[in-house]
């Protein structure tokens, strides 16, 4: 019979059994990181391919998901196209905003009392071209290599998804207490699936009011500037922040005077707060149940491990870990502290015990 330090024992062998997971995470980063961007999209390969199924059942699934795999690849064709034209077009009126920017450096500096304020084009000349050129080569080639071997990734995984399934079939634990893997999948599917849906709504909203106060603004690329905003809101809380005071800062470079920065400050500030705090939670309702301080705690964490990558997926990977620690006594307490009402199993109710009385 084991001893009353029995608990203790195995919260502290969970305890080390994570953190050395985060440590060989974090040397395997360059290989963890492109395939669990590619098995995101294998996700939602499969939800897509499942939609347009159900639309079209005579057409082959096979088929189907290939089709599929054809629209992802074409909208980041797409996505890079339309990025390179607008990063052109704000290049060719990068002297206009030079001038700006001279009159803003001039301004900052009778505000702060410099009598002789540097321009911007004498603090580009303490700046290394060669340099700057090779970080930015180097992290071009960075990003082609990281796509690559997503897209490699993605797919052997599609070649091997149904010879995966049979193993799986075949090691799926059985008799009382064994864990319900079909269901665990299910769960973390949804859970994924559901919350591309909720951030994609709720990004879509942002950029289109961002779209159209930047636009009445006069902005000059205003559909770039909504994109960022629309791709940083994957990112939770963080992401949402920096892609609004990233156009505002533009902004100052463009307009005269600081009326219509702080005008379109003020608007984005109001569009996210409003569809951050209000409309999303109301999408998300019980799909997630993550708490929101283990939200920005796992933008962190992910960040730290796995980068970027861990940074847009830090929530799909909190649900799937809160999914799979809630199926095992000894790590059951870590999900119930992760989930926001304190039951990690979502889709399903809590048991109560009702009392009766005793027959007199």
């Amino acid at each position: 019979m084991p001893g009353p330090s029995a608990p203790s024992h195995s919260s502290a062998l969970t305890l080390i059994a994570v953190l050395l997971s985060g440590a060989a995470v974090y040397a395997l980063q360059a290989i963890i990181s492109p395939l669990l961007l590619a098995v995101f999209l294998l996700v939602m390969v499969a939800d897509m391919a499942g939609t347009l199924h159900r639309l079209v059942p005579k057409v082959p699934l096979g088929l189907v998901t290939g089709i599929s795999v054809l629209i992802i690849a074409a909208a980041f064709v797409m996505l890079t196209l339309f990025l390179i034209d607008n990063l052109t077009g704000l290049i060719a009126d990068s002297g206009d905003f030079n001038k700006r920017l001279n009159a803003v450096l001039r301004a900052a500096g009778d505000l702060l009392g410099v009598r002789q304020t540097p321009s911007f084009g004498s603090l580009m000349q303490s700046v290394s071209t060669p340099e700057v050129a090779g970080a930015i080569a180097a992290w071009l080639q960075g990003g082609l290599s990281a796509a690559a071997f997503v897209l490699i990734y993605l797919g052997f995984l599609l070649v091997s998804q149904r010879s995966f399934a049979v193993k799986l079939n075949i090691l799926k634990p059985t008799g009382e207490g064994a864990v319900d893997v079909d269901q665990v999948l299910s769960r973390i599917q949804k859970a994924v699936t559901s919350y591309v849906s909720v951030q994609t709504t709720t990004g879509l909203m942002i950029a289109a009011a961002s779209w159209a106060v930047m636009a009445w603004l006069g902005l000059p690329q205003p559909i770039f500037w909504a994109f960022l905003i629309f791709v940083a809101s994957y990112v939770p809380i963080v992401g949402g922040v920096i892609a609004i005071f990233v156009p505002a800062m533009f902004s100052v470079m463009v307009f005269e005077g600081f009326g219509k920065p702080l005008i379109l400050l003020s608007a984005l500030l109001v569009i996210g707060f409003v569809v951050g705090n209000i409309i999303q939670p109301r999408m998300q309702g019980v799909g997630l149940n993550l708490d929101p301080v283990v939200v920005l705690l796992s933008l962190a964490f992910w960040g730290v491990l796995l980068g970027a990558t861990g940074a847009f997926l830090s929530t799909p990977l909190t649900v799937a870990a809160m999914a799979i620690l809630a199926e095992f006594k000894s790590t059951r307490w870590l999900a119930v502290l992760l989930s926001n009402d304190g039951n990690p199993y979502p889709t399903r109710p809590r048991k109560f015990t009702r009392r009766t009385r005793a027959p007199v």
